[in-house]
């Protein structure tokens, strides 16, 4: 170890030491910065979770949320998995809009429904600095006109400078784009047949970055489901005809169990290698909050100032200390308990090791229309 490193703040040692692949237990409090399985029955895996001293998440500059993406990262195990040449996509989560009177565009910075730019851009950055030479794609299939949430939502060169190479709308020319000339057909674990992204699919790592949110449909959000609805290309599973709209009305909404079903199964043909949550503003009534009539609830008063971090290496792992958080059951998640029974995670928190902020120092009740799985107290 350089002599230097001992001058450097605590989580800046742990960070060198993830991104150098050191075995966590020979540097002293960096617990958690040494390689963990993908999967879930091999090992006890972990979980990082920590929280900004700011009073709001509205408060966190760009150093700021760079400096709890990394210090994240290094605790739950480092990017030690990806090589220089290789091709690492990242995956963000971009609903665009909310409904108070009409549909309303929200605003970049921690606005709770989509993933912020920052925190992609922090990823970004530590993955360009294992992989110099390599691709890093940010690909996004949102409900609305991917090209469009990319440049309402910071999603741009400008932003992101060399650390990208590709913007890549999951849809193609459009939300009606029907064309297979991209794609590839592959076998879910249930052996149903499903369209899937060629160039998504021949990535070398997939890393999810969602939001922090309950889900109308799947009762939690997160990188499961991220990657299970979001990555999927709209022409062949949404049912619309306007080019903009890409809502996946084929996939079946009617419960959590079948929108679960269609989730594990999506999830499981290329689950992420690495999970970072942007959970700086958490959001109930996701995943785009609409005027209740009653008028009991409005994107107002939907979000939750979180000001949280989280990383993990799997990704059911980490969605269920999200939903724990949430004070929602994780146990009553179809996609999650499949994909446990699949061997890819687990819903037990007691067999994941979570550092930094417990789920009890930080749990608030997040309010869905699945009542089962989040009840909102």
């Amino acid at each position: 170890m350089n002599a230097s490193m001992g001058l450097r703040p605590k989580w800046a040692v742990c960070l060198v030491a993830a991104l150098s692949g050191l075995v966590a237990g020979s540097l002293p409090g960096c617990s958690g910065s040494g390689q963990q399985p993908a999967g879930g029955s091999g090992s006890k895996q972990v979980v990082a979770m920590l929280q900004s001293d700011r009073a709001q998440a509205a408060d966190l500059t760009t150093s700021d949320i760079a400096e709890l993406v990394g210090r994240a990262v290094a605790q739950a195990g480092g990017l030690d998995f990806i090589e220089d040449g290789q091709t690492v996509v990242l995956k963000p989560n971009l609903p665009t809009v909310y409904e108070d009177d009409g549909e309303t565009l929200v605003s970049p910075p921690v606005n709770g429904i989509s993933t912020d730019w920052r925190v992609a851009k922090a990823v970004a950055d530590l993955v360009r600095g294992r992989n110099p030479t390599g691709k890093i794609l940010v690909m996004e299939g949102s409900t609305f006109a991917t090209s469009i949430a990319f440049a309402v939502l910071g999603y741009t060169s400008d932003n992101f400078g060399s650390s990208v190479d590709e913007f890549i709308a999951l849809e193609g020319d459009s939300c009606t784009d029907t064309a297979t000339t991209e794609l590839e057909e592959r076998t879910g674990r249930s052996g149903k047949r499903y369209w899937v992204n060629r160039r998504y699919l021949s990535a070398d790592a997939i890393i999810s970055i969602p939001t922090l949110a309950t889900d109308a449909w799947a009762g939690i959000a997160g990188a499961v489901e991220s990657l299970g609805i979001g990555a999927t290309p709209a022409g062949q599973y949404a049912s619309g005809t306007n080019p903009n709209d890409c809502t996946r009305a084929k996939i079946d909404h009617g419960s959590p169990g079948a929108i679960g079903a269609f989730i594990r199964d999506y999830y499981g043909i290329k689950p992420a290698a690495f999970v970072v949550v942007d959970a700086l503003q958490g959001l109930e009534h996701g995943p785009v909050p609409a005027l209740d009539h009653s008028g009991s609830y409005s994107y107002a008063t939907s979000k939750k100032n979180m000001r949280l971090i989280v990383a993990g290496r799997n990704a059911v792992d980490v969605d269920t200390t999200l939903a724990l958080v949430m004070k929602c059951e994780p146990k009553k998640v179809p996609h999650l308990t499949l994909l446990e029974a699949d061997g890819l995670g687990t819903t037990d928190l007691a067999q994941i090791t979570v550092l930094g902020k417990q789920v009890s120092d930080v749990a608030k009740p997040f309010a869905s229309m699945q009542t089962e799985i989040c009840p909102g107290k």
